[in-house]
């Protein structure tokens, strides 16, 4: 592979870029390197069990580096790299406090970008070459991202927020559900949905904050030339799959169910399970007439982006600051030189309320024994809302609205799909629309009176919890190759529910009516309601749901 010179940046620069800022040194730099090579070999060098790249930084004069640098220096990714290291000066508060088990040192490094093709992610570990002699930085964060300042832009906020969730992790708890490759409208689990929506939100701020036309043009096609055609083909490579984290997060479009595969797409890949699998897993075509429900919602990292999205762009969460000095203090690194709002624009606020809420939830989290129950952003909506008693009712009317108040009415996606009706035949009878929409917003002011920290457990009372299971008997199309794919059987899609070999199309379709119907599974006995399952079926759902209790209790 080869490598591109890079530059280091000094402190000095990165100060320049927060006018009025006076934060700790280390926490607000940032440092580009790039891997270490003894002739064509890569150096790696071996500590506990583990094998950590030699890293070097490169002298001043690089004219890519310093490109890259300039991008880092507005929009989104100047508040991103605000946030970093806002976040670090919190845990090192946090470590004095005594609240945190991690070491001081974590936090007092820069940010060390390893420019590298290919490069879209956070890691930890490595060592530095500093004085000919290797450096331990076994204990520090650093991203990996590519040498291309318009690629670098559009994606170096959504990965250091990843790198802020790693800051304020003080355990690595997370339930991990064997899934396919994660992407925006498919329904994940909770846990990726939270994760990812938190990084993709980032790029939809990017576009709206970007001055760079070229990155704009990466999610918006305002310059599609050649490319019209291909614009809304739903390849997951494609460039169109970018579109979805700006247009579709913006629109809330994720929070709709997906339109199955058609007869005719099915006879395009012919008798191949594996691609109407694959095409059903990355389908964006969507029913703006039907709900998902609310486990689907928040297992879709498209529909989080929009819930993070909004909420961070809500102008009175963004407005209202706190009278507690202290806690914009933790963040700054020492005493404010002016007020909160001086110091940290209206955006920046909200950013820095929502990483108290991430940091509490995580907390809360060390201790969960069923993580695999957790339905994230409910929990971290919850906290959110009990952290911030004066953002409570916003947060919580946002978020409900959000969702169409899945989880929260019974009868949501039937509700809505009468409004939506109705909405349809405008020109027809709009007396009834009047009427129709006038009920719904009666019902939606008084839910939201009700909505308080003291009743918090609204959202949820009919959210129930999901049932997992693993499906072991899933291939990738060659016997030999076996892929477990654990599923929820509250979340699953009807393409899902037949990847399991003992059931028919007609039966998964059977088990998403009876849940669409009667509600959600409370447990595997649950699928006895469902006529077209036989006894034996039911008991290869027992042991798939053994397997998926077994699995996750030796993590």
């Amino acid at each position: 592979m080869k490598f591109l010179s890079f530059i280091l940046i000094t402190v000095s620069f990165f100060l320049s870029l927060f006018s009025g800022s006076s934060m700790a040194a280390g926490p607000d730099s940032f440092v580009f390197v790039r891997q270490s090579f003894e002739g064509t070999a890569p150096v790696f060098i071996g500590v506990k069990n583990r094998k950590l790249p030699l890293f070097e930084i490169i002298a001043d004069g690089d004219t890519v580096a310093a490109e890259i640098a300039k991008t880092i220096g507005g929009g989104i990714s100047k508040v991103s790299l605000k946030l970093g290291a806002c976040a670090k000066n919190f845990m090192l508060a946090e470590i004095k406090a005594g609240r945190s088990s991690q070491t001081a040192e974590v936090f007092c490094e820069p940010l060390y970008i390893h420019l590298v093709r290919g490069g879209n992610m956070p890691k930890c570990g490595f060592f530095l070459k500093k004085d000919g002699a290797p450096a331990d930085k076994s204990f520090a964060h650093y991203i990996e991202m590519p040498p291309d300042p318009v690629a670098f832009e559009s994606i170096f906020a959504h990965e250091n927020g990843h790198l802020i969730d790693a800051y304020i992790k003080d355990t690595d708890f997370e339930f991990s559900a064997d899934r396919f490759v994660h992407t925006a409208p498919a329904i994940s689990d909770f846990w990726t949905a939270f994760v990812e929506g938190w990084g993709e939100h980032f790029e939809t701020m990017m576009v709206d904050m970007s001055s760079n036309p070229a990155c704009r043009n990466l999610y918006t096609f305002d310059d599609v030339k050649g490319r019209a055609y291909f614009s809304q083909l739903q390849d997951i490579a494609s460039l169109s799959h970018k579109s979805k984290r700006y247009y579709w997060v913006k629109s809330n479009l994720f929070a709709f169910k997906r339109i199955p595969v058609s007869a005719e797409l099915e006879r395009l890949a012919g008798d191949d399970g594996l691609k109407q699998y694959l095409y059903n897993h990355f389908n964006s075509n969507f029913d703006a007439s039907e709900l998902k429900n609310i486990q689907q919602m928040l297992s879709t990292e498209g529909l989080v982006a929009s819930l993070f999205y909004r909420m961070v762009n809500d102008e009175k969460i963004q407005s209202n600051y706190l009278d507690d000095i202290g806690f914009y203090e933790k963040f700054h690194g020492g005493k404010l030189n002016g007020t909160p709002g001086e110091i940290f624009p209206p955006l920046e606020n909200a950013y820095l309320k929502i990483i108290a809420a991430k940091y509490r939830l995580f907390k809360n989290y060390e201790k969960c024994e069923k993580m695999d129950e957790a339905i994230v952003f409910i929990d971290f909506i919850k906290q959110y809302a009990a952290l911030f008693n004066g953002d409570a009712r916003d947060a919580l009317s946002g978020y409900c609205m959000n969702v169409y108040f899945a989880g929260v009415w019974e009868d949501a996606a039937a509700y809505y799909r009468s409004n939506y009706c109705a909405s349809h035949l405008t020109l027809v009878d709009p007396g009834a629309m009047q009427a129709v929409f006038g009920k719904c917003f009666q019902r939606i002011q008084q839910t939201v009176d009700k909505l308080g920290t003291s009743n918090v457990e609204l959202l949820a009372k009919h959210a129930s919890t999901p049932l997992w299971i693993i499906n072991d008997t899933f291939n990738l199309g060659d016997e030999t190759e076996k892929f477990f794919v654990s599923i929820n059987i509250n979340a699953a899609e009807e393409y899902e529910l037949a990847s399991i070999s003992f059931l028919t199309k007609r039966q998964a379709a059977d088990i998403v009516s009876r849940r669409e119907n009667k509600g959600f599974f409370a447990s595997i006995d649950d699928l006895k309601k469902v006529p077209s399952l036989d006894e034996k079926q039911i008991k290869e759902f027992e042991r798939m749901r053994k397997l998926f209790t077994e699995k996750n209790s030796r993590r």
